[in-house]
């Protein structure tokens, strides 16, 4: 088989580990650095400012606050993973990034903050991001379940999940109370983020996780499209408040969502549809099926930890 690699950017080239760079999307490749904590001070410092310009743009609100506090506890020598989606000219559209973790003795991918500027935002890249990144991990440990955890305040993102793998497989759940393996894995998650205080594990909710930001943490109130969803989520999600989702993911689950990605109609250039309301979620192709994004947020992960 032919090396599908493309030679990165020349100001990538130029960072002391030159990314693995795959295609993506039609039009667009990912940036992979799998041992980010070799990166040189002076390249942390370079992505660091693209990684905050990139937030600000996503999220439409200053977050260079978050980010200077994650930098100087550690983010490079944490991450597991770390990638920015570069558009058709080379230039860096959405980052995303993932935790290898052991939660309740089980196979666990956290995923870290993630995110799309508006103008690349319906060409499915986030979803197609988080594909990449659970197809890498999942496959790892093909014969075993591997639960992927994040916190999130966006309705899109909890309904995509739910959409994608099934309500039995992501929790919490509104029919039936969180099983007792979850629970484990969302307290060692919780713990492990500096959050086990403020985690109830009975809604999987986690009170006060964006403490760290001064501002708002999006520039408009997010909305998935399902008034009830949303209602729920205004209602019981504060502020500051996050919710610890956790979907049990594997082979199979895994293998049925690339198949429906690649049975779905491909979404249409944002040039050829009408305007968006503010705050509600684009739908791509795999935010109705799987992963979501249409808020060019896969979960911030606002913890004192990182």
């Amino acid at each position: 088989m032919p090396d599908q690699t493309r030679h990165p950017s020349l100001e990538l080239r130029e960072l002391s580990v030159p990314p693995t760079v795959r295609p993506l999307r039609p039009g667009y490749r990912v940036a992979r650095w799998d041992d980010p904590t070799a990166l040189a001070p002076e390249c942390r410092e370079r992505l660091h400012r693209a990684l905050r310009d990139l937030a600000a743009r996503a999220f439409g609100a200053d977050h260079s606050g978050y980010w200077h506090a994650r930098m100087a506890s550690g983010f490079f020598d944490q991450i597991s993973s770390l990638a920015l989606i570069l558009g058709p000219d080379g230039v860096p559209v959405g980052w995303g990034g993932y935790h290898r973790r052991r939660f309740a003795a089980r196979n666990a991918l956290y995923l870290d903050a993630a995110g799309v500027v508006p103008a690349h935002r319906r060409s499915g890249l986030s979803a197609a991001l988080m594909m990449h990144f659970l197809s890498r991990e999942v496959l790892a440990h093909p014969l075993s379940s591997t639960y992927v955890v994040l916190r999130t305040r966006h309705p899109a993102v909890y309904a995509g999940w739910r959409k994608g793998l099934g309500r039995a497989r992501v929790f919490p759940r509104q029919d039936r109370p969180v099983p007792g393996l979850v629970r484990r894995i969302a307290s060692d998650a919780a713990d492990w983020l500096g959050d086990g205080p403020g985690l109830d594990p009975d809604s999987l909710l986690v009170r006060d996780a964006y403490r760290m930001f001064d501002g708002e943490i999006y520039g408009v109130a997010p909305r998935s499209g399902d008034p009830e969803l949303d209602a729920r989520f205004a209602r019981e999600v504060g502020p500051k408040d996050a919710v610890l989702v956790v979907a049990r993911m594997g082979a199979l689950p895994l293998a049925r969502l690339v198949l429906g990605r690649a049975l779905s109609p491909r979404p249409r250039p944002a040039s050829s549809r009408g305007r968006t309301v503010p705050g509600a979620t684009v739908r791509d192709d795999f935010t109705v099926r799987a992963t979501p994004t249409g808020a060019g947020a896969g979960g911030l992960i606002p913890g004192g930890r990182f």
